[in-house]
């Protein structure tokens, strides 16, 4: 026991892959649970969802214009217009077609020369201007598959489809504030667990209070508990020892920078992951292990949106740990900014982030790397 914190000592750091091994063992799938499309951007599909009919259902206008026949109108010119009596019904974009009308004319290629008679002045193609019977989707055609996170063009075709409730998964987590550093970027932490879809179950704050940090960590009804500072060795931290007085501790101390002092274990069944206060650390931690138990919860079935960018520099990195770095656009490559040196300016105008692994010493400028973005997709 250090002599000045109630936290256990760090005896040794665990490679951030066997970390994140140990932790994917202690996360399940939560249960699928219905909810409005409406509400459903940033959630992950429990089920694939395929389109219930064709659409359209039958021919409609693509454009405004003069609903024709194209074969009345083979032939027409501004020399020698196409003679139509009745003139065609005029249609707006998303109309049904006419009966007998199979294209639409353009409103400045038709006059009406007096009442009752119409003068076409141009050809034109069968199927222009009209979109056809199940053009836009087939019956069963699959929109969005199991594990897909849901985006907002999802939510907008699931909708013209017809389909107003979808089955997703939905991470219910509860946030406990351990120390007032932490205090915070609570909010931070709980905007950004929204923007993955979680429902936050509720927000508990006990800084620097062992008992009501246990109490918290033994509360049932969440999917995954995140604490927020208290990890290190300081003597109000207190995270890692209330952790173990309602549960048990998995890992104490991951070789990540920044970010070394994060923990997890389990508490009641519920996996409980501590993240350092410290907002460079707390932000390290969620990146690289708060997101991929986020992903484990969902079953998302792929990665959220990452991109291949070039080092304008070279990535020093200290042998042995797992360091993250972030990418700021310059030109048509990125700047790596270790993230425990980066300033609030530097964050700001990041693009994403990648790791250099234990193994090396940095990564050399003009090397691609795998840049993840903050946000899903």
């Amino acid at each position: 026991m250090h002599p000045h914190s109630p936290n256990p000592r760090i005896v040794r750091l665990t490679p951030l892959d066997t970390a994140l091994d140990r932790l994917g063992a202690l996360v399940s799938p939560a249960r699928p649970s219905e909810r409005p499309v409406a509400l459903a951007v940033g959630t992950v599909s429990a089920s694939d969802i395929r389109a219930p009919a064709s659409l359209p259902v039958s021919p409609v206008a693509y454009a405004d214009g003069w609903a024709v026949n194209a074969e009345e109108l083979v032939g027409a010119s501004a020399y020698s217009a196409a003679i139509l009596a009745p003139p065609p019904p005029w249609v707006n974009a998303d109309d049904a077609m006419p009966e007998g009308a199979d294209a639409v004319l353009p409103a400045d290629a038709l006059a009406i020369v007096e009442p009752g008679i119409a003068e076409a002045s141009s050809p034109i193609a069968q199927g222009d201007g009209v979109r056809r019977t199940g053009q836009d989707v087939t019956a069963g055609a699959l929109i969005v598959a199991e594990g897909m996170r849901l985006a907002p063009r999802h939510a907008a075709i699931l909708l013209a489809c017809g389909i107003d409730r979808v089955m997703v998964r939905t991470p219910r987590v509860r946030i406990v504030v351990a120390s007032r550093a932490a205090a915070r970027q609570s909010d931070m932490v709980r905007m950004w667990l929204e923007s993955f879809g979680a429902d936050i179950a509720d927000i508990v704050s006990a800084p620097e209070d062992r008992k009501e940090l246990a109490a918290g960590f033994s509360t049932s009804g969440a999917d995954l508990v995140i604490s927020l500072g208290g990890t290190g060795e300081g003597r109000d931290d207190y995270a890692v020892a209330a952790l173990a007085d309602v549960g048990r501790v998995d890992v104490q101390g991951i070789a990540l920078r920044p970010g070394a002092s994060a923990a997890f274990g389990q508490s009641d069944g519920v996996p409980v992951l501590l993240l350092p206060g410290r907002l460079d650390a707390l932000i390290a931690g969620a990146l690289v292990l708060l997101v991929p138990a986020l992903a484990r919860i969902c079953s998302l079935a792929q990665r959220d949106w990452h991109s291949s960018a070039k080092l304008a520099d070279k990535a020093s990195s200290v042998i042995g740990f797992s360091e993250l770095f972030l990418g700021v656009p310059q030109g048509d490559a990125i700047q790596p900014v270790p993230l425990n040196e980066a300033g609030l300016d530097v964050l700001a105008r990041a693009e994403g982030w990648f790791t250099v692994p234990p193994g090396s010493e940095g990564l050399a400028a003009g090397q691609i790397v795998q840049l993840s973005r903050f946000q899903p997709r």
